[in-house]
């Protein structure tokens, strides 16, 4: 089983670069259509500027607190990845200041790398507001701001926390690292976007679309 990941993980790294042509070009179409006067924009853009003075002043006036809700946003990412993999949450140390760590078992090392790299690509409360419409059919424009707020969280919080001086980073690699996160971090944001543009049909046509892209490229190449 290890060595088919590893050679899944070769494979998925060799394609890295069809991967960022397909998705990307998808995700930068949906960006240059997206549309002011469309009522999802207006309230996603709406939640999505509204992170930043509420960033601001939790951060001076509840610095603890807010640091936590961050460090803790992270942890639960490193859990519900490692879910995927079937490694179970033994325990999750989450501070202010210090830092937090998750501690799973498994049967195996299969998803490490997936694991560690989790919280600089994957942003957990959008993806689980996406998946949580998806599934209920929610529409309202409410919603699409939480989606908006939720989006600048991460990508604020992830910048600041990228760094090759993280732990995770260092487990995984400087080479996987910069193959790795462009790539997905292209993929989940581009399903958000996808999703706000034009609910569940725009998200099936950026991922159909994608692919479509990516074996194009392949093909135009070989």
């Amino acid at each position: 089983m290890q060595v088919l990941s590893k050679i899944l993980m070769v494979l998925f790294l060799v394609a890295t670069p069809f991967l960022i042509y397909g998705f990307g070009k998808e995700t930068l179409k949906i960006i240059t259509e997206i549309s002011y006067k469309d009522s999802r924009w207006i309230a996603f853009g709406v939640g999505f500027l509204s992170f930043f003075p509420i960033n601001a002043v939790a951060s001076r006036l509840f610095t603890s607190i807010w640091s936590y809700l961050q460090t803790l946003e992270h942890e639960l990412t490193h859990v519900i990845i490692g879910l995927f993999f079937l490694k179970i949450p033994t325990s999750i140390k989450v501070t202010a200041h210090e830092g937090g760590e998750v501690r799973q078992v498994g049967r195996s090392s299969i998803g490490q790398t997936w694991i560690a790299l989790a919280p600089y690509f994957f942003p957990t409360i959008s993806i689980s507001i996406v998946i949580i419409a998806l599934i209920a059919g929610i529409k309202t424009e409410y919603f699409l701001g939480l989606l908006g707020w939720s989006t600048a969280f991460h990508l604020i919080t992830n910048w600041t926390e990228t760094s090759f001086r993280q732990t995770d980073l260092q487990k995984v690699g400087i080479i996987k690292t910069l193959l790795i996160l462009p790539v997905m971090n292209i993929i989940c944001y581009g399903i958000v976007l996808a999703f706000v543009g034009k609910g569940n049909a725009g998200l099936m046509d950026f991922v159909v679309n994608s692919i479509k892209n990516c074996l194009e490229i392949s093909a135009y190449i070989a």
